[in-house]
């Protein structure tokens, strides 16, 4: 799709829009510690399956919440536009929510995204690699692309592994759209494309990463660390939500029919979190800072 016709998307999908909502004072007030960033430090806010052509109320009710945390680099988790990831969908539904913060964003790519060959809307539209790593504060964070091929001798693997190695920075954050485990109705499904994210967990804990963060489920949970890495499912950003099928080993913490947020603060050799939901109340919260793995 050339450059023009996608502009003439963007300004079709952004006509007649109203602004995004403000967040509850609720919210307001919880966030506002987090507005101000030590030196040091730095504040990541995220979540997946995002903006729903369908439902357009849930990604503008997070997207207020994002509105709150200026400071914030924002993490997608896959699924970002639906139905499809077509350049029209993101024209019509993420540019008009989360589209307000795509210059500081990080995508990851999810199996909505797939729906378009090549995951062309998405590339289009976020002009980002498949996989690829940055620094943020003392952490290396990662973008993975799950709909890809990550067995254990695949390119993105292999990649990974030098990625890593080739870090100094004591905290390491990856993220993609399906989880390795879960509670909700994708983790219960035995071939489901989570269940073969192994080759990324073992890469990720030979190298002590500390956190994962996925989408998919629309839903969220926390587990309790496994081979030191603690993971994070947060699939609340604006699609329909689902319920939990059963609670698996390591689920510490878990919230069905919740729009909302995963707010990371991210020290120098340790993390704090937070989940936020649009009504304004938090839901999930660390009782302390934690320390990283490495």
């Amino acid at each position: 799709m050339n450059r023009i016709l996608l502009a003439l998307l963007l300004l079709a999908g952004c006509a007649g829009e109203s602004p995004l909502p403000a967040p509850p004072a609720a919210a307001t007030a919880a966030l506002a510690p987090l507005r101000s960033v030590a030196p040091g430090d730095a504040l990541v806010v995220a979540a997946g399956d995002i903006a729903d052509c369908g439902r357009l109320g849930g990604a503008r009710a997070t997207a207020a919440l994002v509105t709150a945390l200026p400071n914030a680099t924002v993490l997608t988790l896959g699924d970002n536009a639906y139905p499809d990831g077509s350049a029209r969908d993101f024209a019509r539904c993420y540019e008009p929510t989360w589209g307000a913060f795509k210059g500081r964003t990080r995508p990851a790519p999810g199996n909505h995204e797939g729906r378009t060959a090549g995951a062309s809307g998405y590339f289009a539209y976020f002009g980002v690699p498949p996989y690829y790593s940055f620094d943020l504060g003392a952490w290396h964070l990662v973008s993975i692309d799950s709909e890809a091929e990550i067995g254990a001798s695949s390119p993105q693997v292999e990649w990974l592994k030098r990625d890593l190695d080739a870090t100094a920075k004591p905290c390491i954050l990856a993220y993609w759209h399906h989880p390795r485990w879960s509670s909700g109705r994708h983790g219960a499904q035995a071939r489901d494309r989570g269940r073969q994210t192994g080759a990324l967990w073992a890469v990720l804990a030979a190298r002590h990463a500390t956190l994962v963060l996925n989408g998919h489920d629309h839903d969220y949970e926390r587990f309790a660390p496994r081979d030191g890495i603690r993971e994070f499912v947060a699939g609340t950003g604006g699609a329909a939500l689902r319920d939990f099928v059963r609670p698996i080993e390591g689920s510490e913490a878990r919230v069905a029919r919740q729009h909302g947020v995963l707010v990371l603060t991210l020290h120098p050799r340790s993390y704090a979190w937070r989940f936020v939901g649009v009504d304004g109340q938090t839901y999930d919260e660390s009782a302390a800072d934690v320390p990283c793995s490495r």
